[in-house]
């Protein structure tokens, strides 16, 4: 709900931002046009973006360019995959299932344990020979189930799952598989 909330909101500023730019950027010689008009030249280069909430259906004119605006839906793909391998990850966690795990993982990957020491894990059964009370601490396990999945952030460091001390980082690679990079517990 909160969430819905929030995106009405950013809806609604993209729309006074869209309107703004819109009527910023005519000068005087454009004052014999109408409204209508500018509109119809505006609608052609932009797409419209159907936001649906509980009570109503909202329907925002986006431009192509510029900040704030909707990217298309091949490059919106990835974070949909992010997000999907995210929520691999927090099923893995929450079931403490050190074999699924070990799938998600790019190796070499680093695993830091609650007491700081660090572990390389070179290949699978380096983590499915961990024991599950180092690796699924409370404090990991906790991190990482708090983390809202459709609010990732992709950066070249990768993205992290968990806040503070305890997280789960991954990597994007250019082919777009996606594996887990460090560990810390």
């Amino acid at each position: 709900m909160n969430r819905k909330r929030i995106s009405c909101i950013c809806l609604a500023a993209l729309v006074v931002m869209v309107f703004l730019v819109g009527c910023s950027g005519k000068g005087a010689a454009d004052s014999e046009s109408t409204p209508t008009e500018t509109i119809t030249e505006e609608t052609t280069q932009r797409e419209t973006v159907a936001v649906q909430t509980e009570e109503e259906t909202l329907q925002v004119m986006v431009g192509e360019e510029g900040p704030g605006a909707m990217e298309s839906s091949e490059s919106q793909e990835p974070d949909k995959k992010a997000e999907a391998f995210a929520e691999k990850i927090q099923e893995a966690v929450s079931d403490r299932n050190l074999d699924t795990l070990a799938d998600l993982l790019f190796y070499p990957c680093v695993f830091i344990t609650g007491d700081q020491e660090k572990i390389i894990l070179e290949k699978r059964d380096d983590l499915t020979k961990q024991n599950p009370d180092m690796v699924f601490g409370d404090d990991l396990m906790v991190a990482v189930a708090n983390v809202d999945t459709g609010m990732l952030e992709i950066s070249p460091a990768g993205i992290v799952l968990g806040e503070g001390e305890s997280r789960i980082i991954y990597q994007v690679k250019t082919d777009g598989t996606m594996g887990i990079t460090e560990i810390k517990e």
